[in-house]
């Protein structure tokens, strides 16, 4: 009797059982993938809801997750129900409290309760301190000055001085309107001069009042320069004050600005 010693090469039904199964499982987990994959405004992560500058909150986008994203748009925005809102009575600067002061972040006291509260010039009224004088006549003003808006102001017809986007050195062509500006007031019989710096509405709050203070300095020193008496403090309203509210380069080259008071 012959005996067959030789090994039996194992049955491939086995291995293809097991390469079905392993298909199937990455068929299963690329379907699951694909399926948990959103689209905005639902979201798993920030990262669906980034390019618009929100935060995955609940499976939603939404404005904040908490304080920190508002904060970073504005100091004074907290975020309450997942938006960013403004905190009651918070500030940056005086312009922010249209009846008092700003004071430690917070709209606090008025700025005056008397006259003598305010600087040499100005009077209190209705709590904040005012260059207007109440005159309804030349008459009613000091010699040398005349009556205008109900202001006591100088004679003069002060031109307005304009700026580059995002600049504060005084243009070749505003040259001019401030050089006769200062000529007139070296005549006047003014007790001050106020320069007031503007700028259009795009950038941050807290960026536009330091770029508008650089604008009325940079006109308060060429008066100076030019040898005008008086000139004095000088005020930023950034953005606060627009005389054109379009939106758009004619109006904002408008607005970026230098206007100068007297008393």
């Amino acid at each position: 009797m012959t005996t067959n010693n030789s090994i039996q090469p194992a049955s491939a039904g086995p291995r293809r059982a097991l390469w079905a199964c392993l298909a199937s499982l990455f068929l299963a987990f690329a379907l699951l993938a694909s399926g948990c994959s959103k689209s905005y405004p639902n979201c798993n992560d920030d990262k669906v809801c980034i390019e618009k500058g929100e935060v995955c909150v609940d499976g939603l986008c939404r404005q904040c997750r908490n304080d920190s994203q508002c904060s970073k748009i504005d100091s004074c925005l907290t975020c309450s129900a997942n938006e960013c809102v403004k905190v009651a009575n918070c500030c940056k600067s005086d312009v922010d409290c249209p009846n008092g002061r700003c004071v430690d972040g917070r709209c606090g006291a008025p700025q005056c309760t008397a006259n003598s509260d305010c600087p040499e010039g100005q009077r209190c009224k209705n709590g904040k301190c005012t260059t207007q004088t109440g005159c309804s006549a030349d008459s009613d003003c000091p010699n040398g000055l005349r009556c205008k808006n109900g202001e006591c102001t100088t004679a003069c017809d002060l031109e307005v001085v304009y700026f580059d986007f995002n600049e504060h050195a005084i243009r070749l062509d505003q040259e001019s309107p401030v050089r006769k500006n200062g000529d007139c007031l070296k005549g006047g019989a003014q007790s001050a001069v106020t320069v007031e710096g503007h700028t259009d509405e795009r950038g941050a709050d807290e960026y536009n009042l330091a770029l508008g203070e650089r604008r009325a300095k940079s006109v308060a020193t060429q008066y100076t320069i030019l040898g005008v008496k008086g000139v004095g403090r000088v005020v930023s309203f950034g953005e606060e004050k627009p005389t054109c509210t379009n939106g758009d380069e004619s109006c904002w080259t408008k607005n970026r600005r230098a206007e100068t008071k007297v008393r």
